[in-house]
């Protein structure tokens, strides 16, 4: 029996996250009904520019928007990441605010800014000070969702609404066909990716097995940009283990000049290659040759092509067999998938050091 068949070694997964996927179907129905009918106080008119607010995890439902939907978006739609707005945000400026926890200081920083001047917004948190403050105090719309996850296996609650609400405001065309394709493509990934199809049939165990012990190097374009991002952050993550990502063609006017002396490093690399069949014929032609010219100082260069009948339904479909992926990973190398330890460092180190300068007499914010 493979190693990934044997209930000890996914026993490493002590809090069930590789077995939380398989909810993944009743997750989307939850988080698409809720966002269908949460009341949204201002009219599509109005909006002549988004920005989706969020951090981490919670941000990550942006950039799968602002790549699966590029093409297709009526008005700008940026993905921030920071405390401060750009300047020209403004009371037609619709403001997304992503945050799963609802205390990640950044986005509440995004938030309070949102609100002075004037930009309508819309809030999705498990709870916090994005809910009790904004849409208490303020009359933010709020839709809550389901708290006691990691926010990176939250995804589905988080992108599925935005899609919706971008869809009701007409940011995006009419979005409930490829809403169903989706859904069905969720259905059909947890069948093909999850714990219980055996590793001679699992592409998931196939492909964390061919990535063990290396350093996946992910790289996307167009549609699969964010999606290779969110792979590199999930084997971060879920496996703590390094992992890189880029973006073609940008890759290919610096990126790839780097692999020309590789050395020891490339001998670890396993570059993995997103890729969706509807990206512009020269980004065919430039993966192919990327391919051709770095095959020779790495280990390997696979290609991956997401499976469903809508660009959205692809895109989650590369997302679950990542994250399937990166978990067993985790599990292969013995590693619980779930604590990340040092993002709580980091956090405690900045709670303390912002205290510190409050004793001090100097100003902050969160």
């Amino acid at each position: 029996m493979a190693e990934l068949d044997l209930p000890e070694v996914l026993a490493v997964d002590r809090a069930g996250l590789i077995d939380g996927l398989a909810s993944s179907v009743d997750v989307f129905d939850q988080a698409r009904a809720g966002a269908e009918a949460l009341d949204i106080p201002f009219d599509r008119d109005i909006i002549g520019n988004v920005l989706i607010c969020g951090m981490g995890g919670s941000a990550v439902a942006g950039d799968l928007i602002a790549s699966t939907y590029y093409e297709r978006t009526r008005v700008p739609l940026l993905v921030h990441r920071g405390y401060y707005l750009p300047g020209w945000a403004d009371d037609h400026t619709l403001a997304i605010l992503m945050s799963y926890s609802g205390e990640t200081e950044e986005t509440l920083t995004a938030a309070m800014q949102a609100l002075e001047r004037e930009s309508p917004a819309i809030a999705v948190t498990s709870g916090g000070k994005l809910d009790t403050w904004y849409n208490g105090k303020h009359g933010v719309p709020v839709l809550p969702i389901p708290g006691g996850l990691q926010p990176r296996m939250a995804l589905l609650h988080m992108l599925i609404p935005a899609v919706v609400f971008l869809s009701r405001l007409g940011i995006i065309p009419p979005q409930d066909q490829e809403l169903d394709a989706a859904r069905d493509a969720i259905a059909a990934a947890i069948d093909a990716y999850g714990p219980g199809r055996p590793t001679d049939a699992n592409p998931a165990k196939q492909l964390a097995m061919r990535l063990h012990d290396k350093v996946p190097v992910i790289y996307g374009a167009e549609v699969t940009a964010g999606i290779a991002f969110r792979w590199k952050c999930q084997f971060n993550e879920n496996a703590k283990q390094p992992s890189f990502w880029a973006a073609l063609p940008e890759m290919n006017h610096n990126e790839i000049v780097g692999w020309e002396q590789a050395g020891a490093f490339g001998d670890q690399a396993q570059v993995v290659m997103l890729r969706d069949p509807r990206q512009h014929r020269q980004v065919e032609r430039r993966m192919a040759l990327t391919r051709e010219i770095i095959s020779p100082k790495v280990t390997d260069v696979l290609t991956i092509e997401g499976e469903g009948d809508s660009p959205l339904a692809r895109a989650i479909d590369l997302v679950l067999l990542g994250d399937y992926v990166s978990l067993y990973a985790a599990c292969l190398r013995r590693v619980d998938p779930e604590p990340v330890d040092s993002i709580g460092t980091l956090k405690a180190g900045l709670a303390t050091t912002g205290n510190q300068r409050l004793r001090a007499g100097e100003s902050g914010s969160i």
